[in-house]
């Protein structure tokens, strides 16, 4: 059994309490005694003030400072072991009384845990009501894409596919995306054709899938891979499951690293919402994570696998501009059930304002509001998944929030199954250090007080 060194020592300093205990209780009886017999004296004030002139103290009976004298440590440890050699447990050393103190010490810490931490029920209908209404914002605003042959100026159904799609129109039309091409060229990471590479696999890219192809063009992982294959004359992409960097005939791109990332951010505006030749819609930049993806082409799907069904997205017009226009119920979602949580939060719990909204921020999020998030996602999934299956169309499917509920759901279940359990007894332990450390503080004072006390030899 553990800490059986320390659990002697602390039965051994028990007993000798209660030893020193009892030798003062009968200290202080022999000296009530006393005082009862001298109470029952009579001798008078004369003779009193005689005998206390006839016997005048004596001055080695001064009172003097005598310093205490402590055990060492080791020499405890070693007392108690001679006195019990015997293996000791907890109740041993502890009272029915002391674990029924410990128990409720700990049940307070719990329950202040799951106060900061737990979700009640208004947390669970503000996170499922708000996905549920993003859902059904999806429902109705959102519309599967257009095919990359469309032309370029045809309507876009769906309110907020259009709304999307007018705003890439303005903030960077075909002619700023053709300055902006020609301005920065990125070379090998943007090759198109399998020619170009050295020693590459059978069909790895073509004009038509090399940005979904080519993890340069992701737009949060372009920045990495299209550096990197710069620097490097390469070009990165997913083949069997693995991510390979194939050289290129292209070779590398001169310049320093902050030319380098401007011309990999001016070339990716420029295929964001870039036409083709013919003036069609084409296909823009692939969704975050979307060339990723392919890494999975071995899970089966149906009569197809994961990967296929990636590429046959992208293929058909689900790229960038659709991610965007996904992107939009969630971000509603998001700003509602922040909102609706700094409001239960202030008026339910008496939470002031900026700890609320400190709760609800990316870098330091509230475990319990990351589980609220998880929810909202799930439902705004759950009901997406309905709508692909009734369609019968994956180009329905709301890939923001598909990844909002990976994100989520991943780090829910983190906090839920293991970091909850951690947090929680790493809290009540660091609590009930504390306290030990504050009464270990106490008694160190009244031994220094105990120290300059007169005491007579």
């Amino acid at each position: 059994m553990p800490y059986q060194q320390e659990i002697k020592g602390i039965k051994y300093l028990q007993n000798r309490s209660k030893n020193i205990e009892q030798s003062h209780d009968q200290i202080k009886s022999s000296l009530s005694d006393l005082r009862s017999l001298l109470e029952n004296i009579d001798i008078g004030e004369k003779n009193f003030d005689n005998t206390k002139h006839h016997n005048p103290p004596d001055a080695s009976d001064e009172p003097v400072f005598v310093p205490l004298q402590t055990t060492p440590l080791d020499q405890i440890f070693a007392e108690a072991e001679a006195q019990y050699p015997a293996p000791l447990g907890l109740e041993d050393i502890l009272s029915i009384q002391d674990f029924a103190e410990a128990e409720k010490r700990v049940d307070a810490h719990v329950m202040e845990f799951n106060r900061r931490y737990g979700l009640d029920g208004w947390d669970y209908a503000i996170a499922s009501s708000c996905g549920l209404f993003a859902a059904m914002l999806d429902i109705f605003f959102v519309s599967a894409p257009l095919k990359p042959t469309a032309d370029f100026s045809r309507h876009v159904d769906g309110l907020f596919n259009r709304g999307v799609q007018e705003a890439f129109n303005k903030i960077i039309p075909p002619d700023i995306s053709k300055k902006l091409s020609k301005k920065f060229p990125i070379g090998a990471p943007d090759t198109s054709i399998i020619t170009d590479l050295i020693g590459a696999p059978d069909k790895v890219l073509n004009p038509t899938n090399h940005r979904l192809r080519s993890l340069a063009h992701d737009p949060l992982l372009g920045l990495f891979f299209g550096i990197f294959d710069m620097i490097n004359g390469t070009c990165t992409t997913v083949v069997d499951g693995k991510i390979l960097s194939i050289p290129s005939l292209k070779g590398t791109s001169e310049g320093n690293l902050f030319q380098l990332i401007g011309r990999m951010l001016g070339h990716l505006l420029s295929d964001v919402n870039a036409p083709t030749a013919n003036g069609n819609r084409g296909m823009g930049l692939p969704a975050p994570f979307m060339g990723l993806l392919r890494m999975f082409e071995k899970v089966p799907v149906g009569d197809s696998n994961f990967g296929r069904q990636i590429e046959w997205m992208f293929a058909n017009g689900y790229d960038f501009r659709q991610f965007a226009a996904t992107s939009v119920p969630m971000l509603i979602m998001e700003t509602l059930v922040r909102v609706f949580y700094t409001i239960k939060q202030m008026k339910i719990h008496g939470a002031s304002f900026g700890e609320t909204i400190l709760d609800t921020m990316p870098a330091r999020i509230n475990p319990r509001f990351r589980i609220m998030l998880a929810i909202s996602y799930g439902a705004s999934s759950a009901v997406n998944a309905g709508k692909i299956y009734v369609t019968g169309n994956i180009l329905n499917a709301n890939y923001a929030s598909w990844m909002g509920l990976t994100w989520n759901g991943f780090h829910a279940l983190k906090w839920s199954l293991l970091q909850r359990h951690l947090n929680l007894w790493s809290e009540v332990e660091a609590k009930e250090i504390s306290e030990l450390e504050n009464l270990v503080s106490k008694i160190d004072g009244l031994g220094g007080r105990a120290g300059q006390l007169p005491i007579s030899q």
